[in-house]
């Protein structure tokens, strides 16, 4: 099957990301499957090329439908997920899951799949089978390439010389009131068992410092550089989650949400969350939050140099409105992916590769 039999091309406004694929003659999801059988090597080219694929117009109608195609692309998918966002196993498929459990108005911020760890996946895939009615709600992205390009030199040169250090808290029955918004989930939520002995095993495979507390609380503690070389373009890619596991993500998100939407809302919520934050730093210890990030030596990561990483990230982000059926494939090694805040209904599901472990930090 040729390429003659869809359409593709980037976005009217120029913007390379993501390419999109849309079909000519036959939607059909069986003709979807067959395209993807025969146009692999094409479909890979364009990953690395663009970082990201949509395919949008095909009948895709249910979880099975989404897993059935990506399956063609990529046979093996991974179920292991160490990430904080609550998700959970969408019946009728193996490997699907919810893409985020948290509510519509808690954003989130652009990141790179499991890229505090040693080995992330090497492709993230979303499928929308509800659209946002509300404004908001795009699985927005970004070309972290050129967020290396375009960061203060500055701070670029400190993260890569100091990598960044993760620390983040579980409690055993998951999250309970807390003045810290970044009490997520529980640690057998994020392990998938009640077995410490279990979980100290994951930990030491990843180089991740464990320590239990008490009521059967734990602390994680790991240091990744901030840096990485993409592992078959060889480009620098800004790959960390430092400023979405900092404290101040949330209220800074929230802020440049209101802004674009203009959403008086959206902006008191920000202010809102500003005021906890504030509570929070006086109330609780840094080392005690949900998560929080520092530089690879334990220092402080500044308010401005926050400010620089999410004002650099948000000049190059893309926001694409769901449709119905679309199919979204994304180079997880270039291009970072996120959620706008929405209301109302949203169904977005999401599948990812096995592990892969990180090539060497860049370093310059």
């Amino acid at each position: 099957m040729s390429l003659q039999q869809v359409d593709y091309g980037i976005r009217e406004d120029g913007e390379p990301l993501p390419l999109f694929v849309r079909p000519k003659d036959d939607n059909s999801k069986q003709f979807l499957q067959r395209w993807l059988d025969n146009n692999k090597e094409w479909l890979e080219q364009k990953l690395l090329e663009h970082g990201a694929v949509m395919f949008r117009g095909f009948d895709i109608r249910c979880a099975a439908d989404f897993e059935a195609a990506v399956r063609r692309v990529q046979p093996e998918l991974s179920d292991e997920y160490r990430g904080t966002s609550p998700r959970r196993l969408i019946p009728g498929t193996e490997a699907v899951f919810s893409a985020s459990e948290l509510p519509g108005y808690y954003p989130i911020a652009q990141h790179i799949e499991m890229s505090q760890l040693p080995a992330p996946p090497r492709k993230v895939m979303f499928c929308c089978l509800d659209p946002p009615t509300s404004f908001g709600g795009e699985t927005s992205l970004c070309d972290f390439r050129k967020v290396y390009r375009d960061l203060d030199p500055e701070v670029r040169s400190k993260f890569q010389e100091k990598g960044v250090m993760y620390v983040k808290n579980y409690t055993r029955n998951g999250k309970k009131w807390s003045i810290d918004p970044t009490m997520l989930k529980g640690w057998e939520e994020l392990f998938g068992t009640t077995d410490k002995t279990v979980v100290d095993e994951e930990c030491r495979k990843s180089n991740i410092d464990i320590t239990w507390k008490d009521n059967d609380a734990v602390k994680l503690v790991n240091r990744e550089a901030a840096i990485q070389y993409h592992p078959e373009t060889n480009e620098p890619v800004w790959f960390n989650h430092v400023q979405v596991f900092h404290l101040t993500m949330l209220k800074d998100e929230l802020y440049r949400f209101s802004h674009r939407s203009k959403s008086f809302f959206f902006l008191l919520l920000s202010y809102l969350m500003a005021i906890i934050n504030w509570l929070a730093m006086t109330v609780v210890r840094h080392t005690e939050f949900g998560f929080y990030t520092f530089y690879g030596d334990g220092t402080e990561v500044t308010a401005s140099e926050l400010r620089s990483i999410g004002d650099t990230i948000w000049k190059n982000m893309v926001f694409n409105r769901w449709e119905m059926g679309d199919i979204l494939m994304i180079d997880n090694f270039s291009t970072s992916h996120g959620r706008q805040p929405y209301s109302g209904k949203r169904k977005v599901v999401v599948c990812w590769s096995p592990p892969c472990q990180k090539p060497k930090a860049y370093r310059q």
